[in-house]
């Protein structure tokens, strides 16, 4: 979580390299959550804005995609499969 641009992972802002894997995303998520002691078991849904070609999308499982400052994830932990 170290990287060169800042993007928001359900709401928090963290510093990641372009592009950002769905396994990524998955492990901030539950570095982010791990005070709280929640962690994701299984295969959330993720979905994004604003990529780095302004577009949204769902990330899926072994995909990437190119983020810029500001790009958004939104990860349901509830919706796993």
């Amino acid at each position: 979580m170290n990287g060169h641009t800042e993007i928001y992972v359900s709401g928090r802002a963290v510093k990641v390299d372009s592009p950002v894997s769905y396994e990524e995303i998955v492990k901030i998520w539950n570095q982010l959550h791990e005070a709280e002691n929640k962690h994701i078991i299984g295969t959330p849904g993720i979905d994004y804005e604003d990529d780095s070609k302004g577009e949204e999308g769902v990330l899926l499982p072994g995909k990437c995609v190119e983020v810029k400052d500001g790009t958004s994830f939104s990860v349901d932990p509830e919706h796993v499969s």
